[in-house]
């Protein structure tokens, strides 16, 4: 956690808490500033479980731009913190940007855009404590994940202790809200 808090306070780029996985991301493209909701997934940097274990979908992440400010908003998985928990980051964006920084009562975003994707890596604060319910998060590896249950648990107890991870929307899956019509 140190070492992260330490990256973003200073901006060294090449830091990491996992040798050779860079957790913060890089510049890119320009970052979006249209509005718009996207199907996304959320990965827990770790060294104990398997990279399926530690990806985790997001059914809507929500990029909202108004009057030159980004806001970030989801819903953190259930089947990593065992209940509903909210975040939303928010930050000034100039046209072009191609790195930004989004702050929140829970923690600080950093977000960089490729062709395809937005990624915000996101370090947090005081969470509350988590997981929310343990039996969700069972339940819930056992319908998402392919691998052993304990593979999750393992993830959702070192989220706990460390929360930080990687919110990645896909713009290439937009989430088109057509209000119940035909």
């Amino acid at each position: 956690m140190r070492t992260l808090l330490f990256c973003l306070l200073t901006s060294v780029a090449a830091c990491a808490t996992d040798p050779g996985t860079s957790t913060d991301p890089q510049p890119g493209l320009p970052l979006p500033t249209a509005t718009g909701a996207y199907v996304g997934s959320y990965v827990v940097p770790t060294t104990t479980a398997p990279t399926d274990a530690a990806t985790f979908p997001v059914t809507s992440v929500e990029w909202t731009v108004v009057d030159g400010v980004a806001t970030l908003h989801y819903d953190l998985p259930v089947g990593l913190v065992g209940g509903k928990l909210p975040v939303s980051f928010s930050g000034p964006i100039s046209p072009g940007a191609t790195l930004l920084t989004l702050t929140g009562d829970l923690g600080v975003a950093t977000c960089a855009a490729t062709a395809t994707t937005v990624t915000c890596h996101e370090v947090f604060g005081d969470l509350g404590a988590l997981p929310i319910n343990m039996a969700i998060v069972e339940q819930m590896a056992v319908t998402e994940y392919a691998g052993p249950v304990a593979d999750r648990i393992n993830v959702a107890l070192g989220f706990s202790s460390d929360p930080i991870g990687n919110v990645t929307m896909d713009l290439q899956a937009p989430i088109v809200d057509d209000h119940g019509g035909a």
